[in-house]
């Protein structure tokens, strides 16, 4: 019998963008890695998500205002609406979908 084998902090968040979507912070709690370990990560599955899956940013919204962050290349929160001004951002969110 082969030991049961563990899934690299990537493979994982892989595994899980493939299910639903996440935030930065929700993948850090569930995974706990920090925030910028996530990030690192969701950096290089944006780049090579793999085969039939396409890596997909919904985006950060102004809560106050209602601006759509959707040229944004960042995966980062943006900190400032640059319409109103205004902090209160939502968390971009991200997940895995198959190819059409």
């Amino acid at each position: 019998m082969e030991p049961e084998k563990q899934l690299t902090p990537r493979q994982a968040i892989k595994a899980l963008l493939q299910k639903q979507d996440y935030s930065i912070r929700e993948l850090s709690q569930i995974m706990s890695l920090s925030e910028k370990e996530v990030l690192d990560n969701l950096e290089h599955i944006a780049q090579a998500p793999g085969p039939d899956y396409h890596f997909v940013i919904i985006p950060a919204v102004c809560r106050h205002c209602g601006f759509v962050f959707k040229k944004r290349e960042r995966l980062r929160t943006p900190s400032r609406c640059p319409r109103c001004r205004q902090e209160s951002i939502s968390r971009p969110r991200f997940l895995l979908s198959l190819r059409a």
